[in-house]
């Protein structure tokens, strides 16, 4: 009976098949050829339990096997194969809206204080928070950790009643947070962070700033030239890093530590890190670096579509059109091509037919073809920003 072993491909494991044949013939070597081993047979049946054993132990060997590599491990056996990376999974973020609160007198709301949008999504404050008589801006986040979304003056009531408070609403959508990286995304950025010790500056520094935490997207330009770049507005020796979510502190030290000797930082976000090294005589000396960076410029996205009913009874479901839209994420510096989101607007349903979508960054020019988007911005749909015509 062959067993599994170790080739240049990998780990050989024998299928349920080979393994039950091998069975039958070991029993028939042993009892002659006219043991029945029919399934129907207590013998053929006792032939069939072992052969799935022992196909699930080298199925479990392949598996464990598979688990050392990066590439296709999962869950905590990835956690764990990942810290020779030097990174770590992207925990789950909260959401966060910013709510103003009507009082008619001064008063304290408790910690977990808890309010509830439309959806019967809950937000609550984490700490004790001081109000004044009259309207006060507070910082809310959602209960749960992940991408919890709430549209302008959607958050208006309160689980938990305290009194003097008048009135709740955010007048501003709610920031998403992020959920909780999964495998696939997780593979991905590994492979990315093998670019850190490349030779590539830029490449470099992208995998560090995409492996800090909270940082949604990135892109790093760079102009290596001794003139500026006109096109990009990049002045000569000049790297630029838009960076989408991440803290300031943990970008500005990152650009400083991988950036080259002698190259400027363009941007309108600017910090300043500290490095501090030690004399030979044990005293500091400390290198300040003043760095800079931008965030992605929010582009809106306008789009309007023709939806026209399969049948005259059978309304087109056009909020459920839009969310579908809005559901397209658009990274920083992508183009945007209409023909795209035609698919995504027939996840709504199936009793229409779209015609004449087109899109605009102007809400004044439309197209139904492509739309550039400029360095450092990013194109955004949001519901407020699309037009169904619906035709019966």
């Amino acid at each position: 009976m062959t067993t599994p072993s170790f080739t240049f491909e990998g780990l050989d494991i024998r299928t349920l098949t080979e393994i039950t044949q091998e069975l039958r013939d070991g029993y028939r070597a042993i009892y002659g050829n006219d043991i029945n081993l029919e399934a129907s047979t207590p013998d053929g049946q006792r032939v069939g339990i072992e052969a799935k054993a022992i196909a699930d132990i080298e199925e479990f060997l392949l598996n464990l096997y598979n688990q050392m590599d990066a590439d296709l491990a999962f869950g905590e056996w990835l956690n764990k194969l990942i810290k020779f990376s030097g990174i770590q999974r992207k925990p789950a973020t909260r959401s966060t809206v910013e709510m103003e609160i009507v009082t008619d007198r001064i008063l304290t709301l408790p910690a977990n204080y808890t309010l509830e949008d439309e959806l019967g999504q809950e937000w609550i404050v984490t700490t004790s928070v001081a109000l004044a008589l009259g309207t006060n801006t507070v910082s809310f986040v959602s209960k749960v950790f992940g991408e919890i979304t709430a549209d302008a003056n959607t958050i208006t009531e309160q689980s938990d009643v305290v009194l003097g408070v008048v009135s709740v609403t955010n007048p501003a959508i709610a920031v998403a947070g992020l959920d909780e990286e999964t495998d696939a995304e997780l593979r991905i950025r590994r492979a990315k962070s093998v670019e850190n010790p490349a030779y590539s500056t830029v490449g470099g520094l992208f995998a560090r700033l995409s492996d800090l935490e909270s940082v949604t997207d990135v892109v790093v330009e760079e102009n290596d030239t001794d003139t500026t770049d006109v096109i990009r507005d990049i002045t000569a020796h000049t790297i630029w890093c838009v960076v989408e979510g991440g803290e300031t502190t943990d970008i500005v030290e990152t650009i400083a530590k991988n950036r080259t000797a002698g190259i400027r930082t363009k941007g309108d976000v600017s910090g300043i890190f500290n490095e501090v090294l030690l004399r030979p005589d044990g005293r500091e000396f400390v290198i300040q670096h003043e760095i800079n960076f931008d965030r992605p410029v929010i582009v809106d996205l306008y789009v309007n579509v023709t939806a026209t009913r399969t049948e005259t009874d059978s309304p087109v479901d056009v909020e459920l059109i839009k969310q579908k839209l809005v559901s397209r994420s658009y990274r920083i510096q992508e183009n945007a091509r209409a023909s795209q989101l035609y698919s995504l607007a027939y996840q709504a349903g199936d009793n229409f037919v779209l015609s004449d979508l087109e899109i605009s960054d102007d809400n004044l020019t439309f197209t139904d073809e492509n739309l550039i988007c400029d360095f450092g911005s990013k194109f955004d749909i949001d519901t407020a920003n699309i037009t169904v015509n619906e035709v019966v």
